[in-house]
Order: structure tokens, then sequence, then C-alpha cells
């Protein structure tokens, strides 16, 4: 490597040297050149005087007077053209002017003198036999030692041929190499050390790094929870406790240095009813929180972080509350199912907008200075970031504003059936029945909405309606509708939600399950199915006669049978709203109603609809047994009882056993 070095700076020190030799010459010869065409202009300036007539006579005379090669000479005219040209001008070539005393201009050429390549060529040939001289010589060197290592570890057979003047050399050769290979070995373990400790500084160096950014980090997230813990203490007079207590755990949750996701598998609309119940234990009660449920969500379970996503509706709702000018906000969620599942909830108010401050602490983070009303949306960042969502505003016009967060979440379909086959819903405030329709959808086949109680009135007599449900928000009805609605909720079956003033008039009341304002679909999802609720009475005799009923007790006494007895309609209706029978022997003469009438209104029960109903009756004519089936009854039994007819009821009835 030294001898390369050594011949790279030769051969650059060469190269100037015959650089500057070879510009030395060029300057010399161009200044020679020039001054033979001073020489020559002067001496043609004294012979022009006479003005030869021919480019010939001036060719002969300037060959005489000079021997430049490729001269060209022009003689101008005081007009400026070209009077005397003799040669030809070359591409390149040095010029010289001279003016004649007649106001004649003569001008010289000759060829430019071109620069000596040949003294930076000659260097360079040098520099290549040199090169290729010593790399002959290394050649041979190495094909010496290498003869020389061959023989070097045969020493016994070198110390037996060789020699004996030959034997020292050799040892001393074979001492040196190997102490030349154990320092090798030796350099190369050296090598290899200060590699690991090199790599391991930088490791370390990168680790402390990395410990000190997060101990920094740590720093401003500890200093940024002491701010947020004494605007809470500021604040927690002006809540209730469970307000307080939400935020606690808020807060306790941001100290957490691994916030990692515990997702379970769970009901949609379960979730929201808890978390949404959740929250209005500290919602004030004048700020109505209207739920818009996807219907499809709740054939469907998903797999999420509940409580992290309760913790963001919750921080969301707080942040818009002193927003809203209303008397509700509209809370909603959908469940889109495509590439990636999410879960979209949509918070919409009438009010003021957003402000610039607190769009930027949703979208970029906490600010430098926080106060109160930045703590809530800073939480929905952080929120928002651990879920991995992502948060929308809409300024609607007309409409408030919309603050849209899509979440990622897991699908699966439950493949589950629909609770209810019709329903009714009834609420006085018009403008929430499309969102109540829409939502039941997820739990009924069919549903009806009604404002008013007439209008529930005749759609109870148009259509087989199993259950009502009826939502009363604050005092939205009058005395006269909450006492027919307690009259209904003897023929049906009555779902209230609704406050506490209206929840105590249907109190005590066997039918009518209760529950907390506002209409939730999973309140209706953990209902029994319509009729489940009432006593399995097998057997219901409606008649006035004392005799028959007397007959008939005395005949099915002892047969393991449930038998109620009625001796007037209403009273029969009263007992199959209560109860469910596997069989009605109904008189078609009673002193109230006619068994007809009664037949019908306990068709539209719907834990009566498959209910064998036998018509009792003295006589039948072939067109009244027909009316008698038009009217819901599945056959015709002639008085009097007797043994065999009674066979008949009891095939038609099971054991109490088989019932239970």
């Amino acid at each position: 490597m030294s001898n390369l070095k050594l011949l790279i700076a030769a051969f650059i020190a060469l190269q100037l040297a015959a650089a500057g030799a070879g510009w030395w010459s060029y300057q010399q010869e161009q200044n020679s050149q020039q001054l033979q065409l001073q020489q020559l202009a002067e001496q043609l300036t004294e012979h022009l005087k006479e003005q030869p007539e021919s480019n010939a006579e001036v060719l002969t005379l300037v060959q005489n007077l000079t021997g430049l090669p490729q001269l060209t000479l022009q003689i101008q005219a005081a007009d400026g053209s070209i009077a005397i040209a003799v040669g030809l001008k070359p591409e390149h070539a040095a010029s010289l002017q001279k003016d004649l005393s007649d106001g004649r201009k003569l001008q010289l050429f000759a060829e430019k003198i071109s620069f000596p390549w040949l003294w930076l060529l000659m260097p360079a040939a040098v520099f290549v036999v040199a090169g290729l001289c010593i790399q002959l010589l290394e050649r041979r060197q190495q094909r010496s030692l290498q003869q020389l290592w061959q023989v070097l570890p045969d020493k016994n057979l070198l110390t037996a041929t060789a020699p004996s003047d030959v034997v020292p050399l050799v040892e001393a050769i074979t001492k040196l190499v190997s102490q030349r290979h154990d320092s090798l070995n030796e350099l190369q373990r050296l090598q290899q050390q200060h590699g690991l400790l090199t790599q391991t500084h930088a490791e370390h160096c990168k680790e402390l790094a990395q410990q000190l950014t997060q101990v920094q980090q740590r720093h401003l997230h500890l200093g940024r929870d002491l701010m947020c813990w004494q605007l809470l203490a500021t604040e927690a007079q002006q809540m209730n406790e469970t307000e307080v207590r939400q935020w606690l755990a808020l807060l306790l949750w941001r100290q957490q240095t691994d916030k990692i996701q515990q997702p379970v598998v769970q009901s949609l609309s379960h979730w929201f009813a808890n978390a949404l119940r959740e929250i209005q234990r500290s919602w004030p009660q004048h700020l109505l929180l209207l739920p818009d449920e996807d219907p499809v969500a709740t054939r469907c379970q998903v797999v999420l972080d509940g409580d992290l996503l309760r913790h963001l509706m919750f921080t969301l709702l707080q942040a818009l509350r002193p927003l809203v000018d209303g008397k509700e906000m509209q809370l909603s969620y959908r469940l889109e199912s495509g590439t990636r599942d999410k879960l979209q909830l949509k918070f919409q108010y009438t009010g003021r907008s957003i402000s610039a401050r607190s769009r930027q602490i949703l979208t970029q983070g906490p600010c430098a200075e926080p106060q109160w009303t930045d703590v809530a949306f800073e939480f929905c960042h952080l929120l928002v970031q651990q879920l991995g969502g992502e948060l929308q505003i809409q300024e609607l016009a007309d409409l408030g504003t919309r603050v849209t967060c899509n979440v990622p979440v897991v699908g699966r379909d439950r493949q589950q059936s629909k609770r209810f086959q019709n329903l009714v819903v009834f609420d006085p405030r018009p403008g929430w029945l499309e969102i109540w329709r829409q939502s039941l959808h997820g739990v009924s086949e069919q549903v009806v909405a009604t404002a008013t109680v007439g209008e529930l009135q005749q759609v109870l007599q148009s259509r087989l309606i199993d259950t009502i449900v009826v939502h009363l928000h604050e005092n939205s009805v009058n005395a006269t509708d909450l006492q027919q609605l307690q009259q209904l909720s003897l023929r049906y079956q009555l779902v209230v939600f609704a406050g506490q003033p209206a929840k105590a008039v249907f109190a005590g009341m066997a039918c009518v399950a209760q529950f907390d304002s506002p209409l939730l679909l999973a309140d209706l999802q953990d209902l029994p199915q319509p009729g489940c609720q009432f006593a399995n009475q097998q057997l219901l005799i409606v008649d006035d006669n004392q005799t028959n009923l007397s007959f008939v007790r005395a005949m099915l006494e002892g047969q393991g049978i449930n038998i109620d007895f009625a001796v007037t309609g209403q009273e029969a209706l009263k007992l199959a709203s209560n109860s469910r029978y596997q069989l009605i022997l109904m008189d078609i003469q009673l002193p109230d109603l006619s068994g007809v009438e009664v037949t019908k209104r306990i068709r539209q029960l719907r834990h009566h609809q498959q209910t064998v109903i036998l018509a009792f009756t003295g006589h039948a004519l072939p067109e009244e047994a027909a009316s008698f089936r038009l009217a819901g009854m599945d056959d015709v039994m002639i008085k009097p009882l007797d043994a065999r007819k009674i066979a008949h009821i009891l095939s038609r009835v099971r054991p109490v056993a088989e019932t239970q």
C-alpha cells in the first residue's frame, strides 16, 4: 500500500512538472510567432508603398521575407473593402494588424501554435511502464514466498535435505511466521472486541436518550395531570357525586402508564343502554338525551372496549353540554360493515358552535394553558387516539352542530329473531315518533306510531297488537289520557318509559313494565315473550248458567286441570288478559256482551291467538256456526254437556305437568 501511495505521489509530481514545462514552451513559441509577424509587417510596410498591382507580387514578396507556414495577408482599403488577399485564412489563427500611411490596413494571419500535449503523455507512459514493472516484481516476490511457505511446514524434510547453514534460517523464518500468525489473531480479536464495545456504547447511548425522552414526557404528563386535578377540585362543588366519580375514573385512567385496550364480546344495544343509563345519573333532568338506535345492531354482537367507549361518550357529551340551547341532544349509533367494521357515534344538537380553540384541542391535542372547558375536549382527543378512531365536526344549517366519531370494531351476527311481532308506540311528541318507529324495527316485525290516545285506540281496533310501548317525558299527557292508558293495560301488555311522576300512575299493575326515560331497545330485548308473564291456566268456562257450571266442575274434578269460571263477558275478558288458556268454552248468550264479541276481543290478545275457543250454545244453524267461526271460534259444542263432550274437552287440554 505504501509503494502504491509513493507511486501515485510521484506520478502527480511528474505530471505537474511536465504540464509546467509544456506551458512554458507553448508561451515561448507564441511569443516568437508574434515577433515574426511584427517584423514581417514592418518590412511589408516599406515595400507596399509602391502599391503592387497583383497578388502574385505580394505573395512572392512575403515568401521572400519570412518562412512562417500557412501565412495569410489581407490589405483593406480605406472604405473597409478587401483590396488584396493572399492565402487561405486558418480556422485557428494568430493575427496582427498594422495601419499604412495611405489609410489602408495590413492584416497578417498565421496558423496558431497548438499546446504540446506530448509533454503530458510522456509522464503518463512512464508511469504505466513503471507500474507494470513494479507489479511484475511483486508477482515474482509473491511466487518466491509461496515456494518458501510450501517448504517451511515440513521442517524435518528441509532439515534432512537442506545444507546445514540453511537450517537456522528456516527455523528463524518459521518462528517469525508463527509470531506473525499469533499477532494477526490477536489483532482480529482486539478489533472484534473494539467493535462490540463501540456497538454496546452506541446502544447504551441510544437507550439513555430514549429513557431521557420518556422521563421528559412523563414529567410533562404529570404536570398536565396535576393541572387537571386542580381544575377538577375547583369544579367538583358544582357536580353531583356520580359525575365526580366518573371524572375521577377518567383521571386515574390517564395516569396509567400502559393504556391497553381490553375488548370483550357484547351486545351493542346493551352496551349503549348501560352507558347511557350511567351517564344519565350525572345528566341534568331538563336536557333529554334522545337516542336514535341502529335497528340492525340488535342482531349483532361486537368486540370492543366498552369502558373506554363509555368514557369517550361521557366526555364528548360533557364537552358539548354547555353549548346546547334546546331541550334535547340527539345521540345515535350505527354499525357499518365493509372491509373493516366500524361503529359510528353521532352527537347532534342546536346551539352555539364549537370554538376554534376547542376544535384545535379535539384534532391536535392539549393546549398550553388549559381551562376546565378544555379538559373534556382533551380527554376526547386522548380516547379517540387510544381507540384508533377519528372525529368529524359539521356545522349544519338550521340543524345545529353534528360531531361524528368513527371507532373500529369487530361485528358478529347472532342470527337472532325479533322479540315482538306487532308493536304500537305512543308518544305525545310527534317529532320523536319517527325516531322511535325506526329504532323499534330492531325488536319487532311491524311498528305503528301514534301521537294521541285516540289514534292508539283506533290502531288497537284495526290491528292485532301484542305490546304497547309508551314514552312519556315530563308532563306530556293529561289525567284523562293516563286513565285510558291504565284501562288498556288490562287488555294489553304495556311497556312504559317515563319519569317518576308518570311511572307512579302505573305502579303495581301486573301487565305494565316500567323503565326510565328515554326509550332504549335493550330494555325491550330483555322483556319476556308477550304472554309468558301470565299464569298457565288451562281451561276457561264462560257461562251464566250455574247448573252447567256445577256439572262441568263435578265432571272435571280430579282430572288435574286448572279451571277458571266466568259468568259475564267483562269477567271473561279480564281473566283472559291476565292468564293464558289452552281452551275456552264460550257461551253465546251472556248478560252483558255476546260470546261472539268477547271472542273477537280475546283474539286480539297475542297470547290467545292460538287458543282453542269452542262456542257453547243450545242450538246453531249452519249460517250461525259459520258466523261463529268468522268471529274466531274453532268449533261449536251444543248444550247440554255429557260424558262424550267432556272427553272431547279433555282431549284438547294437556296435563298440568306438561304445561309447566
